[in-house]
């Protein structure tokens, strides 16, 4: 049997993974993508997931790497939710030495063991161990798509109702903008086919993601037009009295 074992920063697989998993699908009716996937390199370890209509990818840095070059691994969202749980670390924990909170990822053929080995690393820090699953194709979507956003052309709207998305995805974003303390950096670029396009997400240096805009039929644009038409024609007055009542 063999085994690939890699150590990583605790605070930096916690930023990835908390970031990335709310991304993860919940629809019992594609369970294949009901995970976050870790795609584990000897330098980095990318985490990805995806529920069809946002995508996101974080890079964690590898500090040491023993075994196979590279090694897929697919989390279900409870296991995530225990890692969580089980493995704190302070927010921010990097100097030029590295991290001082450090975890342990031992790959095998039929389980994962996760194990803090900060400090002196004497075989006593915490541990949990998780059935190794059956990698699912699904996922391998993911880089794809963000590789395609990020390299695709940035869109000039023509028209206010290009660009929609649902407010359920968009509120997603605020977990990589918390746990890296960075603002998110957000751009239109051309979509797959004419009907949309797709936002590109930039959160600091270690993580980026991906939203379908919604495309509107021609009555929904026709309405959010009337409705834009609407405060064109009421903000004057709005201002207006605003105006009066602080000079009052």
């Amino acid at each position: 049997m063999s085994t690939t074992t890699i150590t990583v920063g605790t605070a930096d697989l916690r930023q990835a993974l908390t970031a990335v998993r709310v991304h993860a699908s919940s629809d019992k009716d594609f369970p294949e993508i009901n995970r976050i996937r870790l795609t584990i390199g000897t330098e980095h370890v990318t985490v990805s997931a995806t529920d069809r209509f946002t995508a996101a990818l974080a890079d964690v840095s590898v500090w040491s790497h023993d075994g196979e070059p590279v090694e897929v691994v697919e989390l279900l969202r409870d296991d995530v939710a225990k890692l969580l749980s089980i493995f704190g670390a302070p927010g921010k924990d990097s100097s030029d030495d590295g991290p001082q909170y450090l975890l342990r990822l031992v790959i095998g053929d039929e389980q994962v063991t996760a194990t803090d080995c900060s400090g002196l690393d004497i075989g006593v820090g915490r541990e949990y161990l998780f059935p190794r699953l059956a990698t699912e194709d699904a996922l391998d979507m993911v880089p794809k798509l963000i590789e395609r956003a990020h390299f695709g052309q940035l869109v000039m709207l023509g028209d206010l109702a290009d660009m929609t998305v649902s407010g359920d995805h968009l509120a997603r974003w605020k977990e990589a903008a918390k746990v890296y303390g960075e603002r998110l950096t957000i751009e239109p670029r051309q979509g797959l086919s004419s009907r949309s396009n797709t936002v590109l997400i930039r959160c600091g240096e270690s993580f980026l993601g991906a939203m379908v805009s919604q495309p509107l039929h021609d009555e929904d644009k026709a309405k959010a037009r009337e409705a834009a038409e609407r405060w064109t024609a009421r903000l004057p007055e709005i201002v207006s009295v605003a105006a009066e009542s602080g000079d009052a």
